[in-house]
């Protein structure tokens, strides 16, 4: 997730303007240690604007909250340096101000009426479908901002929208049928699937090990531990009523069916009782762990385990990966013992034997053959289509149009095939290929592009807002001076 995002970063934030209302209640974070030259109170300054530190820190809180939805809750500071938030921010904020010295030196403006009814608007200051004063109050004072610096971010957001809807292009009737010849053309074809698994692969030994030989680094050995074990077994001592009935009182809820509703004492009796009996034993582990630690006691067994084998549980795996070589654990519980666990040494991975490999490389080389020799069919086929199945005319979405290719398959052929300029060919999925050859073509289906011509508006629309926007700013970065004060420290 974290790659991915670093790659296509620039889309995640929905445009490059950051909108100041955009996470209005949303937590507050914090944005790391900064200096600012001797401009203490601005990042930067663009033209005649400069950026401030609120601004800096409010537009940097929305991005943030932007990113952690993304990755489910789980962004934090390291995360988002490593994705370089602080720059991604700082860069919009010069675009905005950027923008900001266009409007002013064109005399756009906004006015305090259209300040006040966008805050009115803001379902999160609103009670009872008014807007609430209190609630405003209170939603500014737990961002850490005050009204004026909130109102005047506002004020931004508007003139840089007011600015780009200025530049709002309208479509022409060629460009209309151009995009849409682009989107709806339409292909009638000769086409065979061959399938893998029809492929026969004859594999030798010689032929194995030498596929070893060349790939050896893929297959490895897990990371292991030689560990030195030490178990403690629970007390075979039955407890007597009253801890029973105790324990019972105390702990109910953790005994339950698989409804969820808690069992009656005399079916969870036999499960208490090892419960007491295993922490009638804790004295006894404690001391072993401190007879291990100090020399004075040799463990029981010397045991070489994978990293994360399931004989141990994930809270005693990440202790043993915590640890240093020689530690000695504290006691863990594992299937109703205690174990006290020394670390001796990591073992780590290397590549595997010939024999140990052996049926993943077997596995892996027969896939590779059957997709070689599936691609050398079905190139073969593409020479004589004669009677191969013909379709109707398909467009980019005409994904159960292609039988036998299930909806699945026929969406990445039909995504691979328009993107070729190739008459005929072939094109490989997962486990299949297909021949194909175009036998007539329809560049652009009138109907299809009445039907969506609103869509079709929208992303020409789109497409040529980016390239004014882009061009517009290149120009605006030539034409209006940028300092940069903000320097992040190590």
């Amino acid at each position: 997730m974290i790659s991915w995002m670093q790659k296509h970063r620039k889309y995640l934030v929905v445009t490059i303007w950051i909108s100041t209302i955009a996470f209005v209640g949303a937590g507050f974070v914090g944005w790391g240690t900064y200096q600012y030259g001797n401009k203490s109170n601005s990042v930067a300054k663009v033209g005649d604007i400069p950026i401030t530190v609120k601004e800096f820190q409010i537009a940097y809180n929305n991005t943030y909250q932007q990113y952690n939805q993304a990755l489910g809750g789980k962004l934090d500071e390291a995360t988002a340096k490593k994705l370089g938030l602080q720059k991604q921010v700082l860069q919009s904020l010069i675009y905005q101000a950027l923008l900001k010295n266009f409007a002013n030196e064109y005399g756009i403006v906004v006015s305090d009426e259209e300040v006040q009814n966008t805050i009115l608007s803001i379902p999160a200051f609103q009670k009872d479908g008014k807007f609430d004063k209190a609630t405003y109050t209170a939603i500014l004072q737990s961002m850490r901002i005050k009204p004026k610096a909130f109102e005047e971010n506002i004020k931004n957001d508007i003139l840089i929208k007011k600015t780009i809807s200025l530049l709002t292009p309208g479509v022409g009737e060629l460009e209309l049928e151009a995009f849409g010849a682009a989107v709806f053309m339409a292909d009638k074809l000769k086409y065979k699937v061959f399938t893998a698994k029809d492929i026969k692969v004859n594999v030798n030994e010689e032929e194995l090990k030498k596929y070893w030989e060349e790939n050896k680094n893929r297959y490895m050995t897990p990371k292991r531990y030689k560990l030195a074990l030490t178990w403690v077994k629970a007390s075979n001592k039955l407890p007597d009523e009253n801890s029973i009935e105790n324990y019972y009182k105390e702990h109910r809820t953790d005994f339950t069916d698989k409804d969820g509703k808690i069992i009656p004492l005399e079916e969870a009796r036999s499960s208490i009782i090892k419960k007491l009996q295993l922490k009638a034993s804790k004295k006894s582990a404690q001391l072993t762990y401190i007879d291990m630690k100090k020399g004075k006691k040799s463990p029981e067994e010397e045991r070489i385990v994978d990293s994360g084998d399931p004989v141990f549980s994930v809270e005693i795996w990440e202790s043993i990966e915590g640890a240093t070589l020689g530690t000695v654990l504290k006691p863990k519980v594992s299937d109703d013992k205690y174990i006290v666990i020394k670390v001796v040494e990591v073992i780590l991975p290397q590549p595997k034997t010939f024999k140990e490999a052996y049926n993943e490389v077997k596995e892996d080389y027969i896939s590779k053959k059957r997709l070689e020799l599936l691609q050398k069919k079905a190139e073969e086929a593409v020479k004589n289509l004669k009677n191969a199945q013909v379709s109707d005319f398909v467009t980019r979405d005409s994904v159960d149009k292609l039988p036998p290719l299930t909806k699945d398959e026929a969406s990445q052929f039909l995504q691979k095939l328009f993107l070729t300029n190739l008459s005929k060919g072939t094109i490989l999925l997962d486990n299949k290929a297909v021949s194909y050859e175009v036998v007539e073509q329809k560049l652009l289906d009138l109907d299809k592009l009445n039907e969506k011509k609103s869509l079709i508006e929208d992303n020409i629309k789109k497409v040529k807002l980016s390239q004014i926007e882009s061009n517009l700013i290149t120009k605006l970065q030539q034409k209006y001076a940028i300092e940069i004060y903000l320097k992040e420290t190590e």
